[in-house]
């Protein structure tokens, strides 16, 4: 009786153990999920090397249009009021935000290899877009290319679908951010204030459009930037209007979705405190 009385005491334990191990184990993936960062806030950051040196500091942002990916970010150093200063890209599988330092991002990069990384003129944007460009990037930084999950999703904002793996269109944050949005109608819709971004492995980003008192109020909303298309300088939004008030309110678990939630392509922004 105390033999089996032991036995059945063992196996509980072992229940309640296994239980508080997968508990765990899914707070753990939970956590490592990071929260999104906003476009203007990275704006100025400084950017520490892997040897604790300072890099520079963030000018700008570039991005895919094509599959809505941050890809690059623009860090600047050396001369005054960024006259003569020197620009480097950093690809975003390289950045990360988790860092010690408040107001400071991390490159996973040694001092030489930053110092002897290769410059970056803001008027050779478009040719960042060859591949084989990319590619030496990506060689340079000893960026792999073997994980699928680090490779980019093949979705273009013009989905014609005669390309699979269109040529990236590459466009700078700063050139987005202030882009008006029109609908189908080619009516205001509002204007890009903001976008929601992630170091590490490359992921749609969203948009924070203004509605621009669309129903006397300025709402914000988060948008994938994936669903949107570019024409003419402006973002093409095919919404219904009248189902904005409607939206889901903009959370953690959309930021998760990649903005591959297509019941819920649109949600309500609120501004978090700084």
């Amino acid at each position: 009786m105390l033999k089996r009385s032991a036995v059945i005491q063992k196996l509980s334990v072992a229940f309640f153990a296994a239980v508080l191990i997968l508990t765990l184990a899914a707070a753990a993936q939970t956590n490592n999920v990071s929260p999104p960062l906003r476009a203007r806030q990275l704006n100025g950051m400084k950017v520490e090397d892997s040897d604790g040196h300072k890099a520079g500091t963030v000018r700008n942002l570039v991005l895919n249009l094509n599959t809505g990916n941050l890809r690059y970010v623009v860090i600047g150093s050396g001369g005054y009021l960024g006259v003569r200063a020197t620009s480097k890209l950093a690809p975003v599988e390289v950045m990360s935000a988790a860092t010690a330092k408040s107001e400071t991002l991390a490159i996973n990069a040694t001092t030489p290899q930053w110092r002897q990384a290769p410059a970056f003129k803001y008027s050779n944007l478009a040719a960042m877009a060859n591949r084989e460009r990319a590619s030496e990037i990506a060689r340079y930084f000893q960026i792999s290319k073997t994980n699928n999950t680090g490779k980019e999703t093949a979705v273009s904002l013009s989905k014609t679908g005669r390309d699979p793996a269109p040529e990236p269109r590459l466009e700078f944050a700063s050139d987005v951010i202030g882009m008006r949005v029109v609908n189908q109608k080619r009516e205001k819709m509002g204007e890009v204030v903001d976008l929601l971004v992630s170091f590490g492995e490359p992921r749609p980003a969203f948009v924070i459009i203004s509605s621009g008192r669309l129903f006397h109020h300025d709402h914000q909303y988060a948008v994938p930037l994936n669903t949107l298309t570019l024409s003419d300088n402006k973002l093409l939004w095919n919404v219904d209007a009248a189902a904005l008030p409607n939206a889901p309110e903009y959370d953690l678990g959309a930021w998760n979705s990649r903005g591959e939630n297509s019941s819920h392509p649109v949600y309500r922004y609120s501004t978090p405190a700084d």
